[in-house]
């Protein structure tokens, strides 16, 4: 009789294969999507609380939701790096203490193939860096400016808070004893007015309302039934009655436009910088023009932080390795102290670079080098001892350290009873 045919052998997963990088980019997306879910709200509520002190006084409470929005580029690219370097540093963690990473590098995947999932996603949220640094940041900065100088400065509306004195510009007081939410009505009106030739004008009025002229850019008070006094600077009283129909008094206050984007160099996008560095071009009308290691310094700067994204796998990777768990998370620390050190290195970077002390370029990207080299040699230490962190000597030595320490420290000893 003829033998059976033998049964198809699945083939073996290596570092090459489409399973082993689907599988590590799918345990990679939940704690990268986690992350930034549960920080940048935690960041964006710090600047709301700001937002709310800020505008709780002249009333201008609306814009707060569009404020933000305008804030999120920004507090993206804070969150994005950490975001990335924790969830790497996660997968690789759970994978090392479920013994995966044992049971891949068994059949020969190495620790450079594994690592190899997380460079390409590195390279790709590089690449998204040069977006969200380079044009989404500066533009989002500028219309948060804008925005909140309209909501500080262009005027009141109705809604503040009764017997509170509101500013309308730098020579109107307006203050109401009741405020009608749901129509606008101000009652009990007082105002005090500061004219340019220094007069001084007190009115006061039983009723008024706010409206606003968005075309001309004014706002524009009505006041019924009141009184208004008005004070020369050389003393002589001047007293006016109006009265509910067909006496209104107005007050219009120009409403300024906020100045042109291209007076500070936060402000400007990649192109623009790159332009202005090698073309100066005239700065806005009443500006001071900006220096040119002030553009080099922050075109460097943004270009340093995208591509500083890219390298984090290779410092995630060897420090999620541990021969215990407690060293995973001592590695967890250590990490966190080694990118805020480097954070501010690259501030550093680029504050001495405006100053001009060195070439902005020279500072910023030999940072970088710095960095990049400090996380190639860790990993490679990693991958030639895959199972045990690149710092468990070090950890090791401040366990024995701290314990011989705390057995020298003098013990209290219980009391007797009798």
């Amino acid at each position: 009789m003829p033998g059976n045919p033998a049964a198809p052998v699945a083939p073996v997963p290596t570092g090459h294969s489409p399973l082993v990088r689907g599988y590590l980019l799918r345990l990679l997306v939940r704690p990268l999507l986690t992350t930034l879910v549960v920080v940048l709200p935690a960041l964006l509520l710090e600047r709301l609380l700001r937002l709310f002190d800020l505008l709780a006084p002249s009333g201008a409470m609306s814009p707060i939701i569009q404020l933000l929005l305008y804030l999120a580029p920004h507090y993206v690219g804070l969150a994005l790096p950490a975001a990335f370097f924790i969830s790497v540093f996660t997968v690789i963690a759970g994978s090392s203490e479920h013994h995966e990473l044992d049971a891949l590098q068994s059949i020969g995947v190495s620790l450079a193939r594994l690592c190899r999932p997380f460079l390409w996603v590195g390279m790709l949220l590089a690449l998204g860096g040069l977006g969200l640094y380079g044009y989404l940041q500066p533009l989002g900065r500028y219309h948060y400016r804008a925005a909140l100088d309209a909501a500080t400065h262009a005027g009141w509306n109705a809604t503040v808070v009764p017997g509170e004195f509101v500013r309308i510009g730098r020579r109107l007081s307006v203050t109401a004893d009741r405020v009608d939410q749901t129509t606008g009505q101000l009652t009990g009106v007082f105002i005090e007015q500061q004219h340019p030739d220094g007069a001084t004008s007190t009115t006061t009025a039983q009723s008024g309302w706010l409206t606003s002229q968005g075309d001309a850019g004014q706002l524009v008070l009505e006041l019924q039934d009141g009184a208004q006094v008005t004070v020369a600077p050389d003393g002589e009283v001047t007293t006016l009655q109006f009265g509910t129909s067909s006496l209104t008094r107005r007050f219009t206050i120009a409403v300024t436009v906020f100045r042109p984007r291209g007076d500070d160099e936060r402000e400007m996008t990649l192109d623009e910088l790159w332009t202005r560095r090698t073309t100066p071009t005239p700065p806005p009308e009443g500006t001071p023009p900006v220096p040119a290691r002030w553009l080099a310094a922050e075109l460097h700067g943004r270009l340093v932080r995208a591509v500083s994204l890219a390298v984090l796998p290779l410092l995630a990777v060897p420090m999620a390795l541990g021969s215990q768990r407690s060293r995973r998370w001592y590695g967890a620390t250590l990490s966190a102290l080694i990118i805020m050190l480097y954070h501010h290195a690259v501030q550093l970077a680029e504050s001495l670079g405006d100053l001009g002390v060195l070439e902005p370029r020279i500072l910023l990207w030999g940072v970088f080098a710095a960095f990049t080299l400090f996380c190639v040699m860790t990993f490679r230490r990693a991958e030639r001892h895959p199972q045990e962190g690149p710092f468990d000597a070090f950890f090791v030595g401040i366990e024995q350290l701290l314990g011989t320490v705390l057995a020298r420290l003098p013990r209290r000893r219980r009391g007797t009873t009798r």
